[in-house]
């Protein structure tokens, strides 16, 4: 049910009465059936028209001529331009009401419906009900908004507000229209701005608008590749971590120092960024890898973490490189290549391959993170098989040969710098069922470093 409202409820009470006791039917001059029915609902419809800004002071701009009420589009009453009419008979239920005839100056403005005409109502036989409709008459005029963005990573577009009321979305280029404002000078405010772009002037701006003319107004900005957060973490873990911490360095440019269990922030350019951290110790080694990339998205945060695995001074072997001489392919059976970094936690991993004669290469691995099936068993922190024992390293594993897991023990020497001929290198492999096969000897290409 609709309430009853307008410019006097005894007046629209009034109203219904005397339509009750009329003799005549309402005018009606293209009535539906439905419209004529004796013992219906009453509506009573009130008009109510004001000046709007700037004419406030003014009668002159209020519609001369009044308006037209139509129920349903079928009946239809003139009514003042301050007025109050009624349609009797009415069939219970929905109806349509609209008002029509308002000049172009004018605009419905019931303010606790908004500006809808038409508009429904509910009626119950019966039962009267009113329908209102509140007017405003000025001069009013229309606001071209539009927007002018360059550069890159624009954002979604922007926000438009005139006098901190009526907003609309608009696109980074692009242009919306408000319509019916008063012939006055209004406040434009542009928001929603990204981080990374910078307006041509203030976001806020003054425009007039005369009477029915279109008054227009551009925002320029200018948007970069943006910046964000970058937060970059360390995790130590193991023995003898570095005591004085590490240095992260961001797109190779920018460094800070960083604890071995601590994090720094930066501020950097949207996109992919490179993160290495250095002043690792020699028995410090970081997982993964260094540099790395970090991507930061246009005023958002990225983050990275840098894990270091840390053993005792002595505890951790490695090497690449080969035993005899020639090239490292298929049908050299006198060469074998090796790559390995092996640490006293026994974590790491070992690989030796083969070239035999029949063409194929065959490699013996252990390596834990790929085959949990391997793994090491002991590592000594010297070697008598060393020209130095201190030198040497020795270890024994469980390793893969194909489908077969064997017995692999190694035994390294770091008897010389890179190049000199002088370390060594001797592995043995038990295979089930089968003789143990190895090599031992000085390397002939690549290097040996204990740590």
């Amino acid at each position: 049910m609709v309430r009853t409202v307008g410019r006097n409820w005894w007046a629209v009470a009034a109203a219904m009465l005397a339509v009750a006791s009329a003799c005549e039917e309402p005018q009606s001059p293209e009535s539906r059936p439905k419209l004529l029915l004796t013992d219906g609902a009453t509506l009573a419809v009130d008009v109510n028209t004001t000046p709007a800004l700037p004419d406030v002071n003014s009668t002159s701009s209020i519609d001369p001529d009044g308006y037209t009420v139509w129920v349903d589009g079928s009946a239809s009453q003139a009514v003042g331009t301050n007025g109050l009419v009624t349609f009797s008979g009415l069939a219970a239920g929905d109806h349509e009401v609209a008002l029509y005839g308002i000049a172009p100056n004018c605009s419905v403005s019931t303010p606790d419906r908004g500006s809808n005409n038409p508009r429904g109502v509910w009626l119950i036989t019966g039962v009267g009900a009113a329908v209102d409709f509140s007017l405003a008459c000025g001069s009013f005029g229309e606001l071209f908004v539009s927007t002018n963005t360059t550069g890159v990573d624009p954002g979604g577009g922007y926000t438009v507000t005139v006098d901190g009321g009526a907003s609309q979305p608009i696109a980074a280029n692009g242009n919306v229209t408000f319509t019916l404002l008063y012939a006055a000078s209004h406040t434009v405010v542009l928001s929603g701005v990204a981080g990374n772009c910078t307006l041509t002037g203030s976001n806020s701006q003054q425009v007039n608008v005369s009477a029915g003319q279109t008054a227009s107004l551009t925002f320029s900005a200018s948007c970069g590749p943006g910046s964000g957060t970058l937060t970059v973490n360390t995790g130590t873990t193991g023995s003898n971590p570095d005591a004085d911490g590490y240095t992260v360095t961001v797109d190779g440019t920018t460094s800070q120092a960083i604890a071995t269990n601590g994090s720094a922030t930066f501020t950097v350019p949207a996109g992919a960024n490179p993160v290495a951290l250095s002043g690792v110790a020699s028995n410090c080694s970081v997982s993964g890898a260094n540099p790395g990339t970090v991507t930061v998205p246009p005023g958002g945060t990225g983050a990275a973490t840098l894990a270091v695995t840390c053993f005792v001074p002595g505890a951790r072997v490695s090497g690449a490189g080969q035993l005899g001489l020639g090239s490292p392919t298929s049908h050299n059976g006198n060469v074998q290549t090796f790559d390995f970094d092996v640490r006293a936690d026994l974590t790491g991993q070992f690989t030796i391959s083969a070239y035999p004669e029949d063409g194929t290469i065959a490699m013996v691995f252990v390596d834990p993170s790929a085959d949990p099936a391997t793994f090491f068993k002991a590592y000594r922190t010297s070697s008598n098989a060393c020209s130095d024992p201190s030198h040497g390293v020795e270890f024994d594993a469980l390793g893969r040969d194909g489908p077969d897991l064997v017995n692999v023990t190694g035994i390294v020497c770091d008897d010389g710098a890179q190049g000199s001929g002088r370390d060594f290198l001797s592995f043995f492999i038990i295979k089930p069922q089968a003789a143990g096969i190895g090599r031992s000897g000085m390397v002939t290409s690549g290097d040996i470093v204990k740590n």
